[in-house]
């Protein structure tokens, strides 16, 4: 595995760990009283009072507007908003299959279609595993968030918010774009946009200071400062296709960081979910692949001594 290689896999990890985090926060923030409008400016507007300064100093070096648009599109209010309102209607057992699910698959067959490739047998049997892996956590299923809600209309909002991600991230693994100045230049025209329209029709929620400072932190810091720029910069290492398999890791993660943080422990059908998934990303990642011509001749020549 090359240097790059091995550089996007570890952030890979980092930023489903910050997924996770991000994760665990926003069903935080949802049991505490906040709305899905009110994580959604949280998590934009956020971002861009703390990447203010570097949108000042890196003005020169931001992507083109129409590009900013675009991205902003795909997983700006529109995505966040769809995913805090799948919460609100279908059980978090959902929301870790379809979700992280549509992002593979639809980053994945995007990639394929843009190269004239197939999917490489590997790479197959790695997302079957991860699936697999999700739906042993999904197995797991807690009762519906709102007794008589649409727990089918939930479960379209993952799978909208699951494909805007994944074409986010097919479009970044080709256009390329510095990941700093990237995500400074989404959260700042996302909150422009976002910010009058939260007021107009949601208006601003009495809530006490103390959980608007954490929601901050989880929404703004995790999730719309740090999680965005690594997860650029493992698709600027690793491609679309397989730095979308990380998003896999993102409900194994979330199971994980619960204990310190909600003090929940997971069970054993947790824990084996947890165990395939990462499985399934290993087999997907195929980390051989791109090893140096001369790391695999000596590799072969140890195994004939």
């Amino acid at each position: 595995m090359t240097d790059r290689s091995a550089q996007g896999v570890a952030l890979g990890f980092l930023a489903a760990l910050s997924w996770g985090v991000y994760n665990v926060g926003a069903e935080i923030g949802q049991q505490s009283g906040f709305r899905p409008a009110d994580l959604t400016l949280l998590r934009y507007g956020g971002a861009a009072l703390l990447m203010a300064p570097l949108l000042v100093l890196a003005r020169h070096r931001l992507p083109p507007l129409h590009k900013v648009a675009m991205l902003a599109l795909l997983i700006g209010p529109l995505f966040a908003l769809a995913f805090n309102e799948g919460f609100q209607r279908a059980p978090l057992s959902h929301a870790v299959v379809i979700g992280p699910g549509m992002s593979m698959l639809v980053a994945n067959l995007l990639e394929c279609w843009a190269s004239g490739q197939h999917l490489g047998g590997k790479r197959r049997i790695g997302i079957a595993v991860l699936i697999a892996g999700l739906l042993i956590i999904a197995s797991d299923a807690p009762a519906p968030r709102a007794p008589g809600g649409s727990v089918l209309l939930g479960d379209l909002c993952f799978v909208l918010s699951g494909s805007l991600w994944g074409i986010y991230v097919f479009v970044m693994g080709r256009w390329k774009l510095p990941a700093v100045e990237t995500t400074a230049a989404i959260a700042a025209l996302a909150s422009a946009v976002y910010l009058p329209v939260y007021l107009w029709l949601w208006g601003w929620p009495q809530m006490a200071p103390g959980l608007w400072a954490q929601q901050f932190f989880y929404q703004g810091v995790v999730g719309g400062c740090l999680a965005f720029v690594i997860f650029a910069a493992t698709v600027l290492r690793l491609g679309g296709g397989r730095a979308a398999l990380f998003s896999a890791l993102v409900p194994s993660t979330a199971v994980l960081l619960a204990i310190p943080l909600t003090g929940q422990w997971p069970n054993w059908v947790q824990w084996s979910g947890v165990a395939v998934t990462t499985l399934g990303l290993v087999i997907s990642l195929d980390l051989r692949r791109g090893l140096p011509e001369r790391g695999r001749a000596v590799s072969r020549e140890d195994r004939r001594e």
